[in-house]
């Protein structure tokens, strides 16, 4: 569809088409080179497009002023030149073109998406001309994450309504499914909503920054540890005792090792004794997986010729979610 204003531009250089015709210029080199400025003004619409317009007949003018002035003298006063001019203009005023500056997202350590508003998007759009933003055009994507519009991925140079469709996603990356922090960039115009020619703005860039995804992590999970030892003897604990050793065994969701046990509670039936580094075992002592396999938690048996039992009670954590779990 052609614009209002290209409409000067086709009127304008038919006319001066037909009058070099008229006057026995049909063959000359220029008469096709107006006859594809015609063609191309059908087609215009914007005003860097009637800008072009404008300097290619000026060009054409100049080449062709001997050409002018041999007809004018020969045919008469009415063999003229009319340059075609328009002035681009929303309303009363002449319109011009927005101006966008940059802006800065964050996709937060909770999320993996991030969706824009027009407040988030257009937060340094500017229109001396009084419009307001009526779409954008994403110039080009990021390197990392993905850029999607209504749940489709965005095609470069598309033009596109509405700012709260479109949404970038931390994945897919240049690293696919890591959980890391990064940054990365992607650019866009504008469009005025100018209801005779809507200009674009300058292009900006949107400054992405990606925290770490949080990941939830479980406790581990262990059993209880039935131990068999003599009386008079010493038996010495090591880490198997509460991982590979128990019923059920230590069991972490996401693999962590053991990072510590906690004593809770001492049996206070016990015939024997715990010990830690050579003193009786207390509730609320810790004792790293390190200091087990270490040999410093040990339990010296009763001196007795009667079967007893000894117990305590204890809490594990493993060494990244760091919770305590009997």
């Amino acid at each position: 569809m052609e614009s209002k204003n290209a409409k000067v531009y086709v009127a304008s250089i038919k006319n001066l088409s037909n009058k070099l015709e008229k006057y026995g210029d049909a063959d000359i080199a220029n008469l096709s080179l107006l006859k594809l400025i015609y063609k191309y003004a059908c087609y215009s619409t914007t005003d860097n497009q009637l800008q072009r317009l404008d300097e290619m007949v000026s060009q054409l003018q100049i080449e062709d002023k001997m050409i002018c002035s041999e007809r004018m003298a020969a045919k008469g006063s009415d063999y003229n030149w009319v340059v075609p001019h328009v002035v681009v203009t929303g309303g009363d005023a002449t319109n011009l073109a927005p101006t966008l500056g940059d802006i800065s997202i964050t996709v937060t350590e909770g999320i993996t998406a991030f969706g824009f508003t027009d407040v988030v998007l257009y937060e340094n759009y500017s229109d001396d001309s009084g419009n307001s933003p009526s779409g954008f055009v994403i110039k080009t994507l990021p390197a990392n994450g993905g850029l999607y519009y209504n749940g489709s991925i965005v095609t470069i140079g598309t033009s596109l309504p509405n700012s709260f469709d479109l949404i970038f996603e931390r994945y897919p990356d240049a690293v696919s499914g890591s959980d890391d922090a990064y940054a990365t960039t992607f650019t866009f115009s504008a469009f005025d909503d100018d209801t005779q020619v809507p200009l674009e703005s300058n292009i900006a860039t949107v400054n992405v920054t990606v925290d770490a995804l949080a990941i939830t992590n479980e406790p581990a999970t262990v059993g209880d540890r039935a131990q068999y030892s003599g009386n008079r003897s010493t038996t010495v604990f090591s880490s198997a005792d509460f991982t590979t050793e128990p019923i059920a065994p230590y069991f972490d969701p996401e693999g962590n090792d053991l990072d510590a046990i906690r004593i809770d509670e001492v049996s206070t039936a016990n015939l024997g004794v715990y010990y830690l580094y050579g003193s009786a075992a207390v509730a609320g002592d810790v004792i790293t997986k390190a200091q087990l396999d270490a040999g410093v938690f040990y339990h010296i048996g009763p001196d007795a010729n009667a079967i007893s039992t000894d117990s305590f009670n204890a809490s594990v954590r493993d060494n990244v979610n760091m919770t305590w779990v009997s």
